[in-house]
C-alpha cells in the first residue's frame, strides 16, 4: 500500500449524477430528446444503461459521430431544462456535506456534466451552498474515465489528490480514480469497496479505512 494511502482523508470528492441526485430518468429523456434533434433513431433504456456516465464525447462519438461534443453539450443543456423535474436530490447527500463541514473536511463535485448544467442542477436541489467546489468535465478538457476532472477537483479545493476521496456509482468512476491514484469508494456499486449510504463516507475518513488504495 501507498504511504498516501494510509494518510486521513481531508477532502471528498463526489460525482453528482447518481451519487449526489438521482437523474437517470431525466438522462435517458435528454438522450433520446437530442438524438431526435439531429435525426437520429432512439435508442432502448438497456443501450442508454450501456454508455450512461462515460461523457458527452463518448456519447457523441457512439450515435452522433457527425456532430461536434459543442453542439452535443448545447442540446444537452436546451432539453434538460425540460426534465428538470425527473431529477430528484439524494436525500443522503445534504447529511453527508453537513456532517463533512462539521469535520473540516473539504467536499467538491467531479462530475461529466457540464459547468452550466451541474451548478443549476446543484442549486434547485439545494446541495450548492453546502459544496466547497464544483469542477466539470467541459471545464477540465475530458469526462470521465479521464482522470482530468478529479485533478481540476482537487486542486480548487487546494488538497492533493493523496488526501482525498472520491465517491462514484460507476465504472467510469473507479477508473478515473485509479488512472489519477486517489482512493475509491463505490456507492452502491462493486463488492470490496461499496458503500449503500453516503453516511458510510463518514468512517471511511481515517486512515486504512476500507476504500480501494490506488495501487490496488
Amino acid at each position: 500500500m501507498r504511504a498516501g494511502a494510509e494518510r486521513p482523508v481531508r477532502a471528498v470528492l463526489l460525482d453528482m449524477d447518481g451519487v449526489l441526485v438521482f437523474s437517470e430518468e431525466a438522462w435517458f429523456l435528454v438522450y433520446n430528446r437530442t438524438l431526435a434533434h439531429f435525426s437520429r433513431p432512439p435508442i432502448s433504456r438497456a443501450a442508454f444503461d450501456a454508455i450512461y456516465g462515460n461523457g458527452t464525447k463518448a456519447d457523441r462519438d457512439a450515435y452522433m459521430p457527425d456532430r461536434t461534443v459543442e453542439e452535443v453539450d448545447e442540446a444537452y443543456g436546451r432539453f434538460f431544462e425540460e426534465h428538470l423535474e425527473a431529477v430528484r436530490p439524494n436525500e443522503e447527500a445534504r447529511v453527508l456535506l453537513a456532517a463533512l463541514r462539521e469535520r473540516g473536511v473539504a467536499s467538491a463535485v467531479a462530475t461529466n456534466t457540464q459547468h452550466r448544467l451541474a451548478r443549476r442542477v446543484l442549486s434547485l436541489t439545494g446541495l450548492l451552498p453546502l459544496l466547497d467546489a464544483v469542477a466539470c468535465a467541459d471545464e477540465a478538457g475530458a469526462g470521465k474515465p479521464d482522470p482530468a476532472v478529479l485533478h481540476l477537483a482537487a486542486s480548487r479545493l487546494r488538497v492533493p489528490l493523496s488526501d482525498c476521496l472520491f465517491v462514484g456509482d460507476s465504472k467510469y468512476d473507479r477508473m478515473a480514480a485509479r488512472s489519477a491514484g486517489v482512493r475509491f469508494a463505490g456507492y452502491r456499486m462493486g463488492h470490496r469497496v461499496r458503500i449503500d449510504s453516503l453516511a458510510e463516507v463518514l468512517p471511511r475518513l481515517a486512515p486504512a479505512s476500507g476504500c480501494e488504495n490506488p495501487a490496488s
